[in-house]
């Protein structure tokens, strides 16, 4: 399985990616976001990380392990 993580998961382009994606049980994703409340629904395969990207350590920490980082500015 691609281990993905998502920046700004729940941002106008992101959450699409999200969508998109989704539905493929070769990735799993990480959604990486500042307010997790902003989620309409996470995605089974989904885990959640709240944070900030410019906190350096908790976007290395997320970072962690994966195989892909999908960042859209």
């Amino acid at each position: 399985m691609t281990k993905t993580l998502i920046l700004g998961a729940s941002g106008q382009i992101a959450r699409h990616v999200v969508q998109d994606i989704a539905g493929d049980d070769g990735i799993g994703m990480t959604l990486f976001m500042r307010d997790a409340g902003k989620l309409s629904s996470t995605p089974r395969k989904a885990s959640v990380v709240q944070g900030d990207v410019l906190d350096r350590s908790a976007l290395d920490a997320a970072m962690e392990g994966q195989d892909v980082v999908y960042a859209r500015a």
